[in-house]
């Protein structure tokens, strides 16, 4: 009988078209547009964690939608004219409410697992490395599928209104919205709203490190919280009398009460280093992230002929290493005398892997990363960049420009012609302003272009 009745439930609520909805608006959403998600090495599909992490970023779309489908759901015995027959019924109202809870609350959980699975799939296929690190992240969300399908069953229920629906899920959406934004690097709204606060929201800020997951902390706090939301929602959907009404609010405003002092005090504290995925990996002397084993193969060959082309220098680099973090927007790339560094978060460098000029890239600068940010792109920028497109030039034997199409043509002119000017320098001369653009770029001190040149430009 129990059985039946969920079937009917299912075929006949709005559950099976609300899961179609989430389905349709997060694939929509991750082959539509270009984005991070869409983009090695933070693609949905590159990772487990990436997987859940990207899928719990959707939930800025398909939370509103369940709320908004369990409120339209949620007025249906407003809508039949039935709520004074059913309250004379004998059997609880904890009964149906359950039944249509789950019905509700159960697909649309299996569409949300849907979405993360068909991101699992593809990383099984990926070869990337398992780690469990997705599960509290999925659990969360989760929770915040069924907080929200039965926090709107119960508000469908209490404010039996056409106009409740829709603005219910237009409210979770902008309230998610300003709390995303909230957190966000840079944004105007950090501080005006307090980071506790903000982390209430099951919605997850755009993914921009892959070496960082949720801090414990977090996944507990945000639990508890739509534990309580979810509870509260399918009180109101259960219970008959204004006092049970009133009453009903109690679980979500005690879990709150418990939530917010568990939640990280700021943003930062929210996401934490994943050792699983900073671990490193090596082919001889190149190593990546365990989080970026796939990408070992198609360093290894480049890395290991860059540092015999280095090689010929006195005290050059040994190894090859792959940064296990993402740098700030205002960072400087670490440096070291032994160490060739890459940031493969920069698109700039990977994009020269995927062109087969790995190689060059790691010699630019005799072996040393760029000292200035692309915030700094004024001329002190440009002539390092000179320099850089030169000191490659001079390893690997092939006197080309650089592969950066923002450049005008102007500016490539120069560049081809302070080349021809080292060019013509003696070989041994050339040799030794090597030798000084290695170490002035290990300290970041002096113009590299200068350097080469012999301030003749």
């Amino acid at each position: 009988m129990n059985t039946r009745v969920l079937r009917t439930e299912l075929r006949r609520s709005i559950a099976p078209w609300a899961t179609l909805a989430i389905l349709v608006v997060a694939f929509g959403f991750l082959y539509s547009f270009s984005g991070p998600w869409s983009k090695a090495p933070l693609a949905w599909d590159e990772n487990w964690v990436l997987a859940a992490e990207w899928s719990r970023f959707l939930l800025v779309f398909l939370w509103p939608i369940a709320i908004g489908a369990g409120a339209i759901q949620g007025m249906r015995d407003s809508r039949s004219g039935m709520v004074e027959l059913l309250t004379t019924m004998p059997r609880p109202g904890w009964h149906r409410a359950a039944k249509l809870g789950g019905a509700l609350g159960g697909l649309l959980v299996l569409g949300y697992l849907l979405i993360f699975a068909a991101g699992a799939v593809q990383v099984i296929f990926n070869g990337t490395f398992f780690t469990f690190g997705w599960l509290p992240i999925v659990v969360v969300g989760v929770l915040a599928m069924l907080a929200g399908a039965w926090i709107g069953l119960g508000i469908g229920r209490l404010l039996p209104h056409p106009l409740t629906a829709p603005a219910v899920a237009v409210v979770a959406l902008v309230t998610v919205l300003l709390f995303q934004i909230a957190g966000s690097e840079g944004s105007v709204l950090v501080g005006a709203l307090p980071s506790r606060v903000a982390l209430l929201s099951p919605a997850m800020d755009v993914i921009n490190d892959p070496f960082n997951t949720t801090a414990g902390r977090m996944d507990l706090g945000q639990g508890i919280w739509l534990a309580g939301l979810a509870a509260t929602g399918l009180l109101l959907l259960a219970v008959r009398s204004l006092r049970a009404k009133v009453l009903a609010v109690v679980p979500v405003l005690v879990a709150a009460a418990i939530a917010v002092p568990i939640l990280p005090a700021t943003f930062a504290e929210a996401r934490v280093v994943d050792s699983r995925a900073t671990a490193m990996i090596c082919d001889g002397p190149v190593c990546v992230p365990r989080m970026l084993e796939p990408e070992l193969a198609r360093l290894a060959g480049p890395g290991k002929e860059a540092l015999r082309l280095l090689g010929t220098l006195p005290d050059a680099p040994v190894k090859v290493m792959v940064l296990d973090r993402r740098l700030n927007s205002d960072e400087v790339p670490p440096r070291a005398a032994d160490t060739v560094f890459v940031d493969l978060l920069d698109w700039s460098i990977r994009s020269t892997m995927n062109s087969g000029s790995m190689t060059r890239t790691l010699v630019a600068g005799a072996g040393t990363p760029t000292c200035y940010t692309l915030h700094g792109a004024d001329k002190s920028y440009l002539d390092e960049l000179t320099a850089r497109s030169i000191t490659s030039s001079w390893f690997v034997g092939e006197w080309k420009m650089p592969g950066n199409s923002w450049l005008s043509d102007e500016t490539k002119n120069e560049v081809a012609q302070k080349s021809e000017t080292f060019r013509a320098l003696p070989p041994d001369v050339q040799r030794s302003r090597i030798i000084a653009v290695r170490q002035a770029a290990l300290t970041c001190q002096g113009n590299q272009l200068d350097i080469l040149l012999g301030g003749a430009r």
